[in-house]
């Protein structure tokens, strides 16, 4: 399994949109960072006098190749604003898993790619971040805002009611796979009698075919 999105061939096995753990099951590098950053965020929030962060360079570093000094820590404190953002964003997100969903957790939700995105922005406006800057690109800031942009599109799929969240991991809905398949049959079966036809009349378009979920009555 790998840190991407991926998906399951298996028959009868719901569809996996995302998945944020990597092939030992551990979290991938996205949520290896965002923990970062919420670490980095309550301890500015518990002790915004004292500007000690050796003991997150102890206890994290380890998580990440290369690990990361000091210097880092303080320069991605620069960003605080940014960084409490993600920390939001990431909270949104949380609130949409199965077990901790909250209501008007919908309309909360902040995608991550483009908080991150903002985040990076707040690091280039300052000196003082310039090690911290370095640091993301040697381990991977491209790959972090890949991870963020697979989480935020399955995530949209959650918000249309066709997936859910388990917070590590992300399904489609069983009752939506079965409806795309029959939905994807009858548009193969319609566009082989428009072709066995002769080709005359409407041709059959993949878009006027949307997944019709039947609900069944309470």
């Amino acid at each position: 399994m790998s840190d991407n999105t991926i998906t399951s061939s298996a028959i009868n096995l719901p569809i996996e949109l995302w998945n944020g753990t990597t092939s030992d099951g551990k979290p991938n590098l996205l949520g290896r960072f965002l923990y970062l950053c919420w670490r980095i965020d309550w301890q500015l929030h518990a002790t915004p006098f004292n500007s000690d962060m050796s003991n997150i360079v102890q206890e994290y570093s380890r998580d990440f190749k290369p690990g990361f000094t000091t210097g880092v820590v303080i320069g991605l404190s620069q960003a605080w604003l940014h960084l409490s953002k993600l920390t939001v964003a990431e909270k949104s997100f949380e609130e949409l898993s199965e077990g901790f969903r909250t209501e008007g957790a919908e309309e909360r939700f902040i995608p991550m790619a483009p908080a991150l995105r903002w985040f990076w922005m707040g690091l280039e406006n300052d000196l003082r971040a310039a090690e911290a800057k370095k640091w993301l690109i040697a381990i991977g800031w491209g790959e972090i805002l890949k991870q963020a942009e697979g989480r935020d599109a399955a995530m949209q799929r959650v918000l249309a009611g066709h997936a859910v969240s388990y917070g590590s991991f992300i399904e489609e809905k069983p009752e939506y796979t079965k409806a795309k398949q029959k939905a994807d049959a009858r548009f193969i079966e319609d566009m082989q009698n428009w072709q066995r036809g002769g080709m005359k009349g409407h041709r059959p378009e993949l878009k006027d075919y949307q997944p019709q979920v039947c609900h069944a009555a309470a």
